[in-house]
């Protein structure tokens, strides 16, 4: 296995911050484990075997692990001819890439991109037609390795709650499925209160701002802070104790009602 390169630059990123101790020892255990693509077999069965070999690390660890590298943006994971791959996103900014080909099949519009519930299930989501992807298994100079690349920013199917400034002058719009999406991945948080925070900061700080592509994982770092510190003080204790209604309901109710004025 070649030696891999892990730079200084890991201390200042959000996305390495807002992770926990085990998330972040993971992800650096994957970056000495992947192949020369950044690519890896999915199954938590492997993944502990492979990277954690002496400790005791259940699936079930290795499972929500990965879903919150997911949802940072750090880790795509994805279906391929019936079996779950990873791929480090930013693989090709870092490291040197040296084979051919990938000992794992890439991402594809025939692939399926797996998500993680609640209880780090791995779920297939249909969000699969506009996902960057910056590594292809077969490579002819690192010039090459970006190509194939399309915006992560989609036209949204429903009208947007909110928009966030982007680094180009135009808004990324949130819209409620995100932020429902959101409020499932951290409960103790108010979501369109931390959005709201975020699109102050993006208009107050036009030269921080965002990609569109960058975006998303602004969002995760920013709420996953959130979460990690407590969460929103009051807003747990009042949001279980609301009446009528499901969560996921009373969240979609809050989110109309704001954006409606």
């Amino acid at each position: 296995m070649p030696n891999r390169i892990i730079k200084e630059s890991i201390c200042r990123s959000e996305e390495i911050d807002s992770l926990s101790w085990f998330e972040e020892v993971l992800f650096y255990r994957l970056i000495v484990t992947c192949d020369d693509f950044g690519r890896y077999d999915g199954r938590a069965k492997i993944i502990k075997g492979s990277c954690f070999p002496l400790k005791d690390i259940t699936e079930k660890d290795i499972d929500k692990a990965l879903g919150r590298l997911s949802a940072v943006g750090l880790v795509r994971v994805y279906e391929a001819q019936g079996r779950p791959y990873l791929q480090l996103v930013t693989w090709a900014d870092h490291q040197r890439i040296r084979n051919q080909k990938s000992k794992y099949p890439g991402f594809s519009e025939d692939c399926e991109l797996l998500t993680f519930d609640s209880k780090g299930q791995q779920i297939k989501t249909s969000d699969n037609k506009c996902v960057r992807n910056p590594i292809q298994s077969e490579s002819k100079s690192e010039s090459e390795t970006n190509t194939n690349i399309c915006s992560e920013q989609t036209v949204a199917a429903e009208p947007p709650v909110i928009g966030i400034m982007m680094n180009t002058g135009e808004e990324y719009p949130i819209t409620q499925s995100y932020v429902l999406e959101l409020a499932e991945l951290y409960p103790a948080v108010d979501i369109m209160q931390e959005l709201r925070a975020m699109k102050g900061w993006c208009d107050a700080n036009p030269r921080k701002r965002k990609t569109a592509g960058g975006m998303k994982r602004f969002i995760n770092a920013w709420i996953s802070k959130v979460q990690n510190r407590g969460g929103t003080p009051g807003y747990a204790q009042s949001y279980n104790h609301a009446t009528g209604g499901s969560k996921v309901e009373q969240f979609a109710q809050g989110a109309r009602e704001w954006a409606n004025g």
